[in-house]
């Protein structure tokens, strides 16, 4: 556990708080801090190539809201569901502000702290799970403002935030809304 950033992200995000009001569907994501080789890292997963909305697509375990369920509750089911991590293995630092997603869903943001575990992605929803330094995350002249992909799907801005880099995969592009989310993110932590 990374006290000194926990502390500061304690301090600077706001408590999780109940839905928005809107009339658009809702949606929970975990925004996963892990600590890794000595550092902090975020932790993403890439979503398979077949399905029918964000397919190959890196982004943060989550999901939609199922019955009464609070934004964390939602966030925290999905993250297990996804990627075999429990509730009891995340730490609440706080929520980023919400966001619409390309198709239509108000998206709300948890931020926290995850143990280490051994995860255990499932396969009909995650390809593989990445790590990336949050210090290259934080680098603002790795960012790059472009137009979304050709495949993109849903609604999509002029403009999208991109960060390239490589995994053992080979190379990777974050880019979208979970890439918003990380710049909502990197800018709490000036």
């Amino acid at each position: 556990m990374s006290a000194p950033l926990d502390t500061s992200l304690l301090q600077r995000l706001p408590v999780p708080g109940p839905w928005l009001s809107t009339q658009l569907r809702l949606a929970a994501v975990v925004c996963p801090i892990v600590q890794y080789a000595g550092e902090d890292h975020l932790l993403f997963v890439a979503r398979p190539e077949g399905q029918r909305q964000h397919a190959g697509q890196l982004g943060f375990p989550g999901g939609m809201r199922h019955g009464d369920e609070d934004p964390v509750a939602c966030a925290l089911r999905e993250c297990h569901e996804e990627i075999g991590a429990p509730p009891s293995a995340i730490t609440v630092l706080g929520m980023l502000p919400p966001r619409e997603s390309s198709s239509g869903i108000l998206v709300h943001c948890i931020v926290g702290r995850l143990a280490p575990l051994q995860l255990a992605p499932d396969a009909r929803e995650v390809v593989r799970v990445l790590r990336v330094p949050l210090r290259e995350l934080r680098d603002d002249a790795r960012w790059h403002e472009r137009t979304p992909p050709k495949a993109a799907t849903g609604y999509q801005p002029r403009t999208s935030p991109h960060f390239e880099f490589t995994s053992e995969a080979g190379g990777e592009l974050l880019w979208g809304l979970t890439a918003r989310f990380v710049r909502d993110l990197a800018a709490r932590l000036v």
